[in-house]
């Protein structure tokens, strides 16, 4: 039970800090945009495109990385609701 409950806070850790990061490199993104008219020349527009990919990469690492501790958590708080049941079905 311990071990299920651990689990599931590492997943939603992992989750809340995904989505943080997804917020970060949203917010980024926007600002990156927002500030687009600062950029000039040949040189700054591969800078801002590099800019772009950096971001939209983390953006989709964290998304899915947001995905699979999602599944993670939902795995072990079910295997926290078999435990639960199998120790009071035990117990009577």
């Amino acid at each position: 039970m311990l071990v299920s409950s651990i689990a599931r806070f590492n997943a939603i850790n992992t989750m809340n800090n995904a989505a943080m990061n997804m917020m970060n490199a949203s917010s980024a993104f926007t600002n990156t945009m927002a500030n687009m008219h600062t950029f000039g020349g040949e040189h700054d527009l591969n800078m801002l495109h590099n800019m772009d990919k950096k971001l939209s990469l983390d953006l989709a690492s964290n998304s899915l990385l947001y995905k699979i501790s999602y599944l993670q958590e939902k795995a072990a708080r079910k295997r926290q609701e078999t435990e639960a049941k199998r120790l009071l079905d035990f117990q009577a």
